[in-house]
């Protein structure tokens, strides 16, 4: 149905066919440049949880005929992200799904109309800030280049400065801090609207680098979650930050919801505590 290549060389090109590295013939052809249309996509990513780029190591891409059933037209598979594509087929615009950094194999059988990808969805265990899922689609029309951008499905939760108010030289001894109440799974094409069908209720804790004495501390510690749109009247739990540790030998706990959670953002928290029972929380 469509022939697939990319602007760089085609030595750079891995199909989901042949060896990485290596461009093989599609199974999917049965168009020649010739007699039919050209489309075009180029390739961005939007990066709203990291300072560092974030990295593409498998891209998918799945292109559906944007009209009648929208079956799958051509599927191919690289070994990074192509700064453009370019593939042929007969007139009418077409839609172009791209998912990066998958850690499972797809069935084109079961992904042969596009109103199935669009309920194609992951597991947060299964995610990574390292090599975080991307996922992007776009519209295209015959003899026409469009931008497809990507972005992850991961959110960050920074927290910023935590500090210590209690008089005497009382120090917050162990901390730890955790999110509450995390989406587990998310649909990849989603970009707003997430309400969770199942929560992770208390992942494990993660330690901050020292106690808490009379000097507030900026740790950076970062956690990551998947977005939650629920606030805390929708019947649905928003996820929370909790913040854990001792003072004067009894643990304590201080709790912040975080109303909602969007998709590829980051979510900064400061923490004032002032006594066992009493903190004050800034979400920014």
């Amino acid at each position: 149905m469509y022939s697939l290549l990319t602007t760089v060389p085609a030595c750079l090109v891995a199909s989901c066919l042949g060896i990485p590295g290596e461009e093989t013939e599609s199974p999917w052809i049965d168009i020649t440049p010739a007699d039919s249309c050209c489309f075009t996509v180029s390739f961005s990513v939007i990066n709203g949880i990291s300072e560092t780029e974030l990295p593409v190591s498998r891209l998918d891409l799945f292109i559906y005929d944007a009209d009648a059933v929208k079956e799958l037209l051509d599927r191919r598979t690289y070994t990074f992200l192509p700064d453009s594509v370019r593939f042929y087929g007969k007139d009418g615009d077409k839609t172009v799904v791209a998912i990066a950094n998958s850690p499972r194999e797809f069935n084109d059988e079961a992904l042969s109309r596009y109103d199935s990808i669009e309920l194609v969805s992951f597991s947060s265990e299964e995610d990574s800030p390292h090599s975080p899922l991307m996922g992007g689609q776009c519209a295209v029309a015959p003899g026409a280049g469009t931008k497809l951008t990507l972005t992850p499905l991961l959110a960050r939760i920074k927290l910023g400065e935590i500090s210590n108010t209690m008089s005497g030289y009382i120090r917050l001894e162990n901390p730890r801090v955790w999110l509450e109440n995390m989406n587990a799974w998310a649909e990849l094409l989603r970009t707003a609207g997430f309400r969770p069908s199942q929560t992770i209720e208390k992942p494990p804790p993660k330690p901050l680098p020292y106690d808490i004495g009379i000097f507030a501390q900026t740790p950076g510690t970062e956690l990551f979650c998947y977005p939650n749109d629920s606030s805390p009247d929708s019947g649905t739990p928003a996820t929370a930050f909790v913040l854990e540790c001792e003072i004067g030998g009894a643990t304590c706990s201080f709790r912040t919801p975080i109303p909602t959670i969007g998709r590829n953002t980051t979510t900064r928290i400061d923490v004032s505590v002032s006594g066992p029972d009493s903190f004050e929380s800034k979400v920014y």
